[in-house]
């Protein structure tokens, strides 16, 4: 196969990795591995039999491989290459012989393409912030989590999801009158939306670090309770006090934590606040689920992200490129979110497997396994939940309830995050004086997070800063002084949340005046 027989080809700049799609000779395989060092991975149609003597750094799967180990060798593969995304080449026999198979495969390599560079992206430009809010929010996450006891505790009745996609000015009115009492998961952004149609949310979900309440809410509303990440604002605890909760999420300071006896909440928190408070639903064991604001796509025009009533429309989304999906009252609907889309309509299908999901909206895109029900057939619905759903009553002595760290436990795992502490300030205080080479701050950093144990702990700003200073890196003098002082920035925030977890008056007297390590 030739470079003409592509159907087609994207190659980003600096692309050291491919992704083909399609038959091809040995000599193209061949051809390929030697263009792209770093690795190729080949999706080949299940009729052709891989050659027996592939290049070292190929991977061939089969084109209909079931979708858990299809991921999984993606995810491996993205992960050969940090600093570039791969190039994909798809083969024209293939397209015009098997388009839906082709399709299907091709629609997940973008998507987890998408979702990687976006993690990535979010990790280098947000790492340290989002590593000082995991410490900040640490104590309330030893004191605080979600217990497991709280599961169930919806039964029997309905719950109802509220977004804040463009379609949320429509259905929300429509929820205040002769519906059963459901129990109401908001995401963070719907907190204005709710709070101006006069309905107060039980749960309300927020995990983005830059997200705050007054961006959210009037002042004064703090309807229920607030569901939260360690990589949350601060903000929302402070606000909602003893009425905050803390879910775990894919936060690698948590990852340290579990190994050392803290395991995490069973049900996590991931992706986005609406995804996280569908789960949150489901976690509640509803008999029912309604979703509304859950639209995953464009509004009106491209940019469109948020309803009229959320009062954040405003806040406009202005993507590179618009995915085309599946829509709910048209064959297609474009959207930025092509990763939580995807994430959330196989939530939804997931779900749907154990009880009704509906999705009460006039746009918006499909989800997998939900019943779409147009506004209009408002009647209709009404009619179908007061036959099967109870109201739903609030047991505030459960509410109360918290999965927390105390006593001797807690002194425990405090002593060992200080003696994280005392040794990561022994390494980096001799190099924050002028003295200091930048060939040794490079080697002494480069040693500190090679520890295993201190990058888990301080995950996000290791990921943002292993890039920089991997082997045959050698960043400026500046950006190493930069990234001394976070480490120093983030040490002080680690001290202060070991106080602020109210340890015993012993171990705080041995902290205050003793080294750990």
């Amino acid at each position: 196969m030739t470079d003409s027989n592509w159907l087609s080809e994207t190659r980003p700049d600096g692309a050291a990795t491919v992704i083909l799609l399609g038959p091809a000779t040995p000599e193209t395989l061949a051809a390929e591995a030697e263009a792209f060092p770093k690795g190729v991975l080949w999706f080949h149609p299940p009729v052709i039999t891989p050659p027996a003597n592939l290049p070292q750094n190929l991977a061939a799967l089969p084109l209909d491989s079931p979708p858990e180990p299809l991921t999984d060798t993606l995810d491996r593969f993205i992960r050969l290459e940090y600093d570039h995304a791969p190039a994909v080449k798809v083969g024209t026999q293939l397209a015009e012989a098997d388009p839906a198979s082709y399709a299907s495969v091709l629609d997940q390599i973008v998507a987890t393409i998408d979702s990687t560079l976006r993690a990535r992206r979010t990790r280098r430009d947000t790492g340290v912030l989002r590593q000082e809010l995991v410490f900040r929010n640490l104590p309330g996450y030893l004191r605080s989590r979600v217990p497991e006891n709280w599961r169930g505790s919806a039964a029997g009745s309905l719950a109802v999801v509220v977004g804040a996609g463009p379609s949320l000015d429509v259905p929300l009115p429509l929820l205040k009158e002769d519906f059963p009492a459901p129990v109401i998961i908001a995401a963070d952004s719907a907190l204005s939306a709710l709070s101006s149609a006069d309905l107060h949310p039980h749960f309300t979900l927020s995990l983005d670090p830059e997200k705050t309440h007054v961006a959210c809410a009037p002042p004064e509303y703090r309807p229920g309770q607030v569901i939260l990440s360690t990589q949350a604002h601060p903000g929302w605890a402070e606000l909602w006090g003893d009425d905050a909760r803390y879910l775990s999420g894919r936060v690698l300071t948590e990852d340290w934590l579990a190994a050392k006896g803290i395991p995490k909440t069973n049900l996590l928190a991931v992706n986005n606040s609406g995804l996280a408070a569908l789960l949150f639903a489901d976690f509640l064991e509803p008999a029912a689920i309604l979703l509304i604001g859950m639209d995953l796509a464009a509004g009106k025009h491209p940019s469109d992200r948020y309803a009229t009533n959320t009062g954040r429309a405003h806040l406009q989304v202005h993507a590179a490129h618009l995915h085309r999906i599946p829509g709910n009252f048209a064959d297609t609907v474009s959207t930025p979110f092509l990763s939580d889309w995807s994430e959330t309509s196989e939530t939804c299908a997931a779900i749907a497997a154990k009880r009704p999901v509906l999705n009460f909206n006039d746009r918006g895109a499909r989800l997998k396994g939900a019943d779409l029900i147009h506004p209009d057939s408002i009647d209709e619905l009404r009619n179908a939940l007061a036959q099967a759903i109870r109201p739903h009553r609030t047991d505030s002595t459960l509410l109360a309830q918290k999965r927390e760290l105390t006593g001797p436990g807690l002194d425990q795992i405090l002593g060992l995050l200080a003696t994280h502490c005392d040794k990561a300030r022994k390494v980096i205080l001799p190099l924050l004086h002028d003295a200091a080479l930048p060939k040794e701050k490079l080697r002494a950093l480069r040693e500190l997070l090679a520890e295993s144990e201190t990058a888990t702990l301080f995950g996000d700003y290791a990921f943002a800063v292993m890039p920089e200073i991997a082997p045959g890196k050698e960043p400026p003098p500046e950006h190493l002084d930069l990234r001394l002082r976070e480490l120093q920035h983030l040490l002080q925030r680690l001290e202060d949340a070991i106080v602020q977890a109210n340890p015993s008056d012993s171990f705080l007297a041995r902290f205050l005046t003793q080294s750990f390590a």
